[in-house]
């Protein structure tokens, strides 16, 4: 069975978590806060196979069924660990590929499956965790994001994610100059020739009225702060969160504002909203983020006590992607009712 990298990290990150139930708490930056508040207790896959850690270690799974099998830790840490080594050694960071050696593991432990199954559901590992502080356990769901792979997207591009503004002072000339602009940065260099004919360009609206009910649950005004931004990623050639807003805000106190407010829409992607569906507010993945690093330690980025971080890591580590020109027809300038119009798309992935 061939998997991306991404599903074998998420395979390894499972296996890893058996072998060493303590979670590694840390900070933004990936230094150790403390590695002695969570233990995982149990991992719950989508089918009610539970994977429990026994006091000597090994581990149980039990089936929905009630069928019981023990594994024996020794014996999947050697799966880890090669799982780890074929990982790290194939080259390729996109599309899917075979470990023969994983076949055994996959047919016995994961009965065949995949680690997670629905691509919708936004949790990639739910388990039973024990908060030492509390002296009691809690089901917790936990995002996996691994550098063994491509950077994971949090808002995927669609035609919910299309932002619609106004062009004025231009004329039928600028709209069909501007559109036979095809150069290897057209994007760029249509944003270009518009400010240089004396284009005035303000956003309108987000296409999509999911989209836009989601964004106004975060804030009232998002959805014009994100379109500012975009815009400026495109006209500036920037693509760095950070920046942007420094390019967007005129002084300190906006710049703090701006942060909280896309620090927050982050937080909602990463953990609950999708642009295709109405969103209620409330975020699906309540324990934070498994981090797997290039040479595959796993930490976490706790949610419990340590939002704030969790916050930091999102605002730091994420950028503005750039989706297909061509299926989004970005830039390409249309007329309706007299009026001049162009479409962006928002993409949002980790760097």
């Amino acid at each position: 069975m061939g998997f991306n990298k991404g599903e074998w990290s998420e395979l390894y990150t499972f296996l890893h978590l058996l072998i060493n139930p303590n979670l590694e708490i840390v900070d933004e930056h990936l230094k150790l806060i403390n590695n002695n508040t969570f233990q995982v207790m149990e991992i719950k896959l989508e089918d009610k196979t539970q994977y429990k850690i026994q006091k000597d270690k090994n581990i149980t799974k039990i089936r929905a069924s009630g069928v019981k099998k023990i594994y024996l830790i020794d014996e999947l840490k050697q799966e880890k660990d090669i799982l780890l080594d074929k990982i790290l050694n194939h080259k390729k960071s996109k599309g899917s590929f075979e470990i023969k050696e994983m076949k055994p593991l996959i047919d016995d432990l994961l009965d065949g499956h995949k680690f997670k199954g629905k691509s919708k559901v936004k949790g990639d590992l739910e388990a039973e965790i024990l908060d030492k502080k509390r002296g009691s356990s809690v089901d917790l769901k936990y995002n996996i994001k691994s550098s063994l792979g491509s950077p994971a997207t949090l808002l995927n591009a669609s035609s919910h994610t299309n932002f619609i503004y106004e062009v004025s002072n231009i004329d039928d000339t600028v709209m069909k100059k501007n559109n036979a602009i095809k150069s290897r940065k057209k994007l760029l260099d249509r944003a270009t020739y518009l400010q240089n004919s004396g284009a005035k360009i303000n956003f309108v609206k987000v296409e999509s009225d999911t989209f836009a009910y989601n964004l106004k649950m975060v804030d009232s005004n998002l959805d014009k702060i994100l379109a500012d931004m975009l815009y400026l990623s495109y006209k500036n050639n920037e693509k760095d969160i950070q920046k942007l807003i420094a390019l967007t805000v005129e002084n300190e106190e906006d710049y703090n504002f701006y942060k909280k407010k896309i620090g927050d829409f982050a937080n909602a992607v990463t953990f609950g909203m999708r642009a295709s569906e109405t969103w209620n507010g409330t975020n699906e993945v309540n324990g934070g983020i498994i981090i797997v690093t290039k040479t595959g330690e796993v930490y976490l980025l706790d949610l419990i006590y340590f939002k704030t971080v969790v916050d930091k890591y999102l605002i730091d580590n994420i950028k503005l992607d750039s989706p297909s020109s061509t299926r989004y027809k970005m830039f390409e300038i249309y007329k309706e009712s007299g009026k001049y119009y162009f479409k962006l798309n928002l993409q949002v992935r980790f760097k």
